[in-house]
């Protein structure tokens, strides 16, 4: 089974309860980064989450198999938060730990 690389990105204020939810969901660790986007924001974006100039926000990532990926999304839709969270999955080829 192929595992994908699940991108969740939220505000600031949501990145706590939603990387547990993720966790929670995909028993797998959570990589919790801050993000700073320049420029426009998608144009499906409400009109308090529009931005023209620097947008703060959290990424959440995490590897998990395919075939949960539907789950873990689903866990971060029900997850107390007050702001909308965009999310991507993309193939992972190989992955592994060097020592």
């Amino acid at each position: 089974m192929a595992d994908v690389l699940l991108t969740v990105h939220c505000a600031r204020h949501d990145a706590e309860s939603l990387a547990l939810a993720l966790r929670a969901a995909a028993g797998a660790p959570v990589h919790w980064a801050e993000e700073v986007v320049l420029g426009h924001d998608y144009d499906d974006a409400g009109t308090g989450e529009q931005v023209e100039g620097l947008l703060r926000r959290t990424a959440l990532r995490l590897i998990v198999a395919e075939a949960r990926c539907a789950a873990v999304v689903a866990a971060a839709q029900a997850a107390r938060r007050r702001a909308p969270v965009r999310w991507h999955a993309v193939p992972v080829h190989s992955h592994g730990r060097i020592a």
